[in-house]
């Protein structure tokens, strides 16, 4: 889904701009700075957000002040890790604001939706298959990389729909736009978890979420 641009509540406004300042700078208090300064990495971190916001700005409008496009965020958090991710696609966001005519008053909104909300979902849901999961490299592939791509991508679509509620008139969303949200986080999950492979393979230092310690040690 994509960014809200129509006037939310002004304390909604201030309050969720407050609490995307304080996660942001917390997510870059807690940088992993060796890993980001290997080469290639912050490169690709670069680019991803610069794909980030071409990726949004291909959308397909099907009702009103709804849009469907991809969102890329669960590969993003996945490759990058919770810090970088927030940080990454929070200057995604700001950039799109700037550069499409975005409501700047919505910035934290936007923000809490698409950085730290995601990025938060992806790491626990890291977390979680680490702990319960049998650690092995096909469960980091298809498991985090195809299943949990899935309820990334679905929870962000579905939580902006149900912030479209909070716009005045305060007139809910079709249900279609439910149906096509979920269908798109399928399709997308089948694009993701190809180029998550790819880049565990081809490119491990860009998949910080990718420990080899965890996934190939023989001990596991």
């Amino acid at each position: 889904m994509s960014l809200i641009t129509a006037n939310l509540d002004t304390l909604l406004q201030a309050g969720s701009g407050l609490a995307a300042g304080y996660f942001c700078w917390q997510a870059w208090r807690q940088i992993p700075w060796m890993k980001w300064r290997a080469p290639t990495v912050f490169s690709a971190w670069c680019a991803s957000v610069i794909v980030l916001v071409l990726l949004w700005r291909m959308r397909i409008p099907i009702l009103q002040g709804v849009e469907l496009h991809l969102l890329g965020l669960a590969l993003y958090c996945l490759m990058f890790a919770r810090p970088l991710a927030t940080l990454g696609i929070a200057t995604a966001v700001l950039a799109y604001t700037l550069e499409y005519q975005g409501n700047w008053r919505n910035l934290g909104v936007n923000i809490l939706l698409f950085a730290v909300f995601p990025a938060w979902l992806s790491a626990s849901l890291l977390e979680w298959s680490r702990r319960y999961l049998p650690r092995h490299l096909f469960v980091f592939l298809l498991g985090n990389g195809f299943f949990f791509t899935v309820l990334v991508n679905a929870s962000v679509a579905l939580l902006s729909l149900l912030t479209y509620k909070l716009i005045p008139p305060y007139r809910g969303v079709a249900t279609d736009a439910y149906a096509y949200a979920l269908l798109l986080s399928w399709g997308e999950a089948f694009l993701s978890g190809f180029l998550i492979t790819i880049f565990t393979i081809y490119r491990p230092e860009w998949v910080l979420s990718f420990d080899d310690q965890i996934y190939l040690s023989p001990n596991n």
